[in-house]
């Protein structure tokens, strides 16, 4: 994608995200019933920020009785259980829920739609490649002399853009990572090993002792398949690691974000020989500490 490409696609992203910075959390009261419309500009634990219509922030609380669930559309291999993973910032949702004692809202439900969802992993993936673009263009700046004007444009240009970007979550995109595993999978295979169940053991204890902790999961494939396949493969590892992280680690959905298929992109080595491909068959597990956003105290 195109630099100025790149930058109308953000720009319409900040648009969708507009609203006045620093507007003050919408009040609720103890035992308020509410339903509210916004986007999650926000994710720690079981917390998440509302950006509302008029501007206004609501803190929103999970928990494993929520009711999340999209309208219509798919969730791709994302489980209806486990459609709480799905709630990551970006995305439209409608909330129903009751007011506690710290003017938040406790969600009994939450809904959006796939289609929202989309656009939710656009504005990720969109963010992801104007970083990886920008570091490309100011190698490009220091190689090459020739036509540096033009490029320093472009540069500030998505500079700007990512400002305008920043300025909406404010430090609500910015994760201390605290622990980190990688677990390996055989040939075409989805199945966790022994080594891989000790690795996602000790993470989830590590993550359990941690106030507002979210998990990240990425799955990867090696390049044997074809496109399909391997983008298949991906996403079932890394939904099968937050599955178990789920089942067996006590780490409920409402603290995991959307496991991501990544398929053969990033290798962590050659993809030219058969010690390469092992490595390269992973879900990266991380475990996230949002600084913008505190858990609230009990």
């Amino acid at each position: 994608m195109k630099l100025a490409v790149c930058r109308v696609v953000l720009l319409a992203v900040a648009g969708l995200l507009a609203s006045g910075a620093g507007s003050a959390a919408q009040p609720i009261t103890l035992g308020q019933k509410a339903k509210l419309d916004g986007i999650i500009s926000g994710r720690a634990g079981a917390s998440m920020t509302l950006r509302l219509e008029d501007g206004a922030n609501a803190v929103i609380l999970l928990n494993p009785n929520t009711d999340v669930a999209a309208t219509k559309g798919r969730l791709g291999l994302i489980k209806s259980e486990a459609a709480a993973t799905a709630l990551i910032p970006g995305l439209k949702v409608k909330v129903e829920g009751v007011g506690d004692d710290k003017g938040q809202l406790i969600a009994t439900k939450v809904r959006f739609t796939g289609g929202d969802l989309k656009t939710a992993q656009a504005i990720s993936a969109g963010l992801a490649e104007t970083e990886e673009r920008l570091d490309a263009t100011q190698a490009q700046v220091a190689a090459n002399k020739e036509g540096i004007a033009a490029n320093r444009k472009d540069i500030e240009g998505v500079k700007s853009d990512q400002a305008a970007l920043s300025r909406r979550f404010g430090k609500l995109g910015e994760y201390d990572v605290k622990d980190e595993a990688v677990v390996y999978f055989d040939v075409g295979s989805a199945v966790l090993s022994e080594e891989s169940v000790r690795e996602l053991a000790r993470v989830a204890a590590t993550a359990k002792d941690l106030k507002g902790y979210l998990i990240g999961v990425e799955g990867y494939a090696d390049s044997s398949g074809n496109a399909t396949l391997n983008q298949k493969l991906s996403l079932e590892r890394s939904q099968a690691v937050v599955n178990w992280l789920a089942q067996h680690g006590g780490i409920p959905f409402v603290h995991m974000l959307a496991p991501g298929a990544m398929s053969t992109a990033k290798p962590a080595a050659s993809n030219e020989s058969a010690a390469g491909r092992s490595q390269n068959r992973r879900v990266i597990v991380k475990v996230l500490l949002n600084r913008g956003i505190a858990e609230p105290s009990n």
